[in-house]
């Protein structure tokens, strides 16, 4: 089992999660894609990655365009422990 930091958030009638990943993540094509396919399968929904220090992101554009605008610590962060 893993713990993640995960917001799951709703904004102009689109549903999404936001899953809090280490940097070296973000840089990474592989690892990035797999964990979106992941946590997709998880959440049901879109997700983006966001990362721990540089909050630098990927996934869809449209939810990371409105995502550079908010602060992370404005999001809705719970702990979800996975298989």
């Amino acid at each position: 089992m893993s713990t993640w930091e995960v917001a799951l958030v709703r904004e102009q009638g689109v549903e999404f999660g936001v899953v809090a990943v280490q940097d070296h993540v973000i840089s990474n094509p592989s690892e990035r894609d797999n964990l979106v396919r992941m946590w997709v399968a998880e959440l049901g929904r879109p997700v983006v990655l966001l990362g721990g220090r540089r909050h630098q992101t990927y996934g869809r554009h449209d939810i990371v365009n409105w995502l550079s605008s908010v602060d992370p610590a404005r999001l809705p962060w719970r702990q979800v422990t996975i298989n």
